[in-house]
């Protein structure tokens, strides 16, 4: 049986092994977006990139690194979708980021929570490492956004920022599990929430009131 040609390939022209890669995590992902990780498998994965599973495994070496691989493909795909657009304030960039990843989630309940119970669990190995990795990423981009507006670069503010995001994924795992409160709600309560713990963390309302007003300022 011969592989399905990538969409949009010339008939008959042989992929590199990079297109090969990607052909296969982007038929992945697809897989993922329509039916969860928990049912991704290498044989499904193959079936619908037109490949045998020994080519999957010849790429990613096992089913584990296979998942791996297409997990960290649809983190870059959220924090593509999340980052900061240099054109807006900082506070719509922090309601923008925080409604982008709530639909997200909204839209892939069971991938976001195998990798959070998977951390929960004490997991460790690339799926542990991505979810600190994509945590940072976050965390940096508000302490800029921060920093930007006049907030003083604390240890207090660094970890009030990570521990607001590890509190906003308590509020989304609660919110999957049934909790009544809708996306937009919920949205509200992690963005009033953000600024009250940074308030806390600065410690200074006259000045918390000149950062409050310089992040709500487009550039």
């Amino acid at each position: 049986m011969h592989p399905l040609p990538q969409p949009g390939a010339q008939p008959g022209r042989r992929l590199s092994a990079d297109q090969r890669r990607r052909q296969i995590l982007d038929s992945a992902r697809e897989l993922v977006h329509s039916d969860g990780l928990d049912t991704l498998s290498v044989e499904s994965a193959a079936r619908s990139a037109g490949v045998s599973p020994g080519l999957l495994f010849h790429y990613f070496g096992s089913q584990r690194g296979f998942r791996a691989a297409v997990v960290q493909l649809v983190a870059d795909e959220v924090l593509g979708q999340v980052s900061p657009d240099p054109a807006l304030s900082g506070s719509a960039q922090l309601r923008g980021g925080i409604e982008t990843f709530i639909s997200f989630v909204g839209r892939h309940p069971s991938l976001y929570l195998a990798v959070v119970r998977h951390v929960d669990r004490g997991g460790t190995g690339t799926m542990a490492t991505l979810h600190r990795d994509v945590r940072a990423r976050f965390a940096e981009w508000i302490l800029v956004a921060l920093t930007g507006a006049g907030t003083p670069r604390t240890p207090a503010v660094v970890a009030t920022v990570h521990g607001w995001l590890a509190y906003m994924e308590e509020l989304l795992v609660g919110w999957l599990d049934g909790t009544e409160v809708t996306a937009d709600q919920l949205a509200d309560l992690c963005e009033r929430s953000a600024y009250q713990l940074v308030a806390v963390a600065v410690d200074d309302p006259d000045r918390w009131q000149a950062i409050r007003a310089a992040l709500d300022r487009r550039p």
